[in-house]
C-alpha cells in the first residue's frame, strides 16, 4: 500500500539577508577593486561624464532620433560612403612600402630624372588621375558653394541646417 507523503511548505531562503551578508563581506574581499572603482567614479564626476551620461539616458529617445536624422540625411550618407571608401583604400595599401618611403634614412633627395621615371609608372599615373579627379570634385563643390555666397547648403534635414548654421554663425571662427 502507498504511504502518504508529508506536505511541506516551500520556504525560500531570505535573499535580502544573504545579499546584506555578501555586501558586508565585499569590502574585505575586494578592497583594491572598490578603491579603484571609487577613484574612477570620482574622476568621471570631475570631468562631468556622469552628468552627461545621465542626460543622455533621460533624453535617449531624442538623441536616437537626432542621430538617425543626421545619419539618414544626404550629408551623413555621403560622409559614411566616403569613410568606407577610404577604409577600403587604406586596407589595400602596402604599409611596408609606405614605411620604407616615409622613413628612408637617405638625406639625399632623389634626382629629377628618378622622380620623372617614377612618375611615368602606371601606378603613379593612376594615383595622379585619382588626385586630379578629386581636385575636380572639390572644385565643383566649391563652385556650387560660391553660387549662393554666405548661404547655408541645401539639405533635406532641418536639423543639419541648424547645426551647420551654428557652425557658420560661431563668432570665434
Amino acid at each position: 500500500m502507498a504511504v502518504a507523503v508529508d506536505f511541506r511548505e516551500f520556504t525560500p531562503k531570505n535573499s535580502r539577508n544573504d545579499l546584506m551578508r555578501r555586501l558586508e563581506q565585499a569590502p574585505e574581499e575586494h578592497v583594491e577593486a572598490l578603491l579603484s572603482t571609487y577613484d574612477l567614479l570620482q574622476r568621471m564626476h570631475d570631468k562631468g561624464l556622469i552628468d552627461l551620461a545621465s542626460g543622455l539616458l533621460s533624453a535617449s529617445d531624442t538623441v536616437v532620433e537626432r542621430c538617425a536624422d543626421m545619419a539618414s540625411s544626404r550629408e551623413g550618407v555621403n560622409a559614411l560612403r566616403v569613410t568606407f571608401m577610404l577604409m577600403n583604400l587604406l586596407g589595400t595599401l602596402d604599409v611596408n612600402q609606405m614605411h620604407v618611403l616615409l622613413s628612408s634614412g637617405d638625406n639625399k633627395p632623389p634626382s629629377f630624372l628618378r622622380l620623372g621615371r617614377d612618375a611615368m609608372s602606371s601606378d603613379a599615373r593612376r594615383g595622379m588621375a585619382a588626385a586630379v579627379g578629386l581636385l575636380n570634385v572639390f572644385g565643383a563643390a566649391l563652385r556650387k558653394q560660391r553660387v549662393e555666397p554666405h548661404s547655408l547648403p541645401k539639405t533635406n534635414s532641418s536639423r543639419w541646417s541648424s547645426l551647420i548654421g551654428r557652425f557658420y554663425d560661431d563668432p570665434v571662427r
